[in-house]
């Protein structure tokens, strides 16, 4: 089954290409409110449409960093990147989770009001410390991972405030394009060791989170500009990387489901049924909600429904439906088509 309820949902990974917190939560209720998941985010416009581009821009005024590295965002290549200044030590940083939160709280009710979905909870997005990290650090792996600490701190405190006010109303959806490059890109013989390396370090954030917090996983092959970081030859990653998440999820919290992405940014998903066999592999308890981030505007529904087969056929159940990250880097008239599509892929 693909969730508690036997029904496919859609799921909204994040951003939505509106003007507005209001204007996205109006364009999801119109199209896919009646089939959506029982999370909902508030669009994450603005600033937070290119995900972690404001974060890493706020780190300019940080006393303990310089920039080494300048850029303009126009692809992977030219991001700003910092370092530490000499003599100083980098070991507090602060990051904006609950300000959006707070002000989004009061848009997202209404909504779930408007919706009759009183249960339905408001998705959070938690961008990975380390994928924070290895970012303002210019993606360079020894120091994305050294100076990772300060953004676990800090989001661990983000999501206790939050909690403070929404408790179990709140789902937390982990964002995770950089441990899924690594585990992509290291030699297969010991991929397996790397991501179970890697898992317990994205775990610690959910492990020091108030109990009784819900969870989500969002494994992403980035989508800056609508352009992919990783380049996948089939699902094997998703599901290494997956597996050793879900083998040590902690007691305490809820795990409520697991997004994988199986297409790249303005590519749309194969037809080759090789690329879909290591989802056969995928240990994931009936209670957790699979979803597949296949959605794409540039394929006709025929075509989409022809994967969705595929993937169902290799995990066994039927799959919740989604793009393969947020669509805000899409203009509105393929977010809109995007979300139209998966409306009809989830009946």
């Amino acid at each position: 089954m693909a969730s508690v309820d036997g029904e496919r949902r859609v799921h909204l990974v994040g951003t939505i290409p509106a003007e507005s917190t209001s204007v996205a939560l109006e364009l999801i209720g119109a199209t896919v409110g009646d089939r959506i998941t029982d999370w909902l985010p508030d669009g994450e416009t603005g600033s937070r449409r290119n995900w972690i581009g404001r974060l890493i821009e706020n780190l300019r005024s940080h006393p303990d960093l310089k920039v080494v590295r300048d850029g303009d965002w126009s692809d992977y290549e030219t991001t700003p990147g910092f370092r530490v200044r000499k003599g100083h030590a980098f070991d507090y940083v602060e990051l904006d989770y609950y300000e959006h939160f707070v002000a989004s709280w009061p848009l997202f009710k209404e909504a779930r009001s408007e919706m009759s979905h009183p249960e339905m909870a408001f998705q959070v997005g938690i961008p990975g410390p380390i994928d924070v990290s290895f970012a303002a650090f210019g993606f360079n792996p020894v120091l994305g991972l050294r100076h990772s600490r300060p953004f676990e701190d800090a989001t661990v405190v983000e999501i206790a405030r939050i909690h403070g006010v929404a408790g179990d109303e709140v789902v937390y959806q982990l964002e995770l394009p950089i441990e899924v490059e690594i585990v992509n890109r290291i030699p297969k013989p010991v991929r397996g060791v790397v991501a179970k390396q890697l898992a317990r370090r994205i775990l610690r954030v959910i492990r020091r989170s108030p109990p009784g917090t819900r969870w989500g996983f969002h494994l992403c092959v980035g989508d800056m500009n609508n352009k992919a970081f990783s380049r996948l030859e089939d699902a094997g990653t998703l599901v290494m990387l997956a597996n050793a998440l879900l083998a040590e999820f902690p007691a305490g919290r809820t795990l409520e489901f697991l997004h994988i992405p199986l297409a790249h940014g303005s590519e749309p998903p194969t037809a080759e049924s090789g690329f879909y066999a290591p989802l056969a592999e995928l240990k994931i308890h009936p209670d957790v909600r699979l979803i597949a981030g296949f959605a794409h505007e540039a394929q006709s529904l025929d075509e989409q429904l022809k994967i969705r087969s595929l993937i169902e056929s290799q995990v066994g159940r039927p799959v919740d439906i989604a793009a393969s990250c947020g669509l805000g880097r899409r203009d509105m008239a393929a977010a809109e088509l995007n979300l139209s599509l998966s409306r009809s892929l989830v009946t």
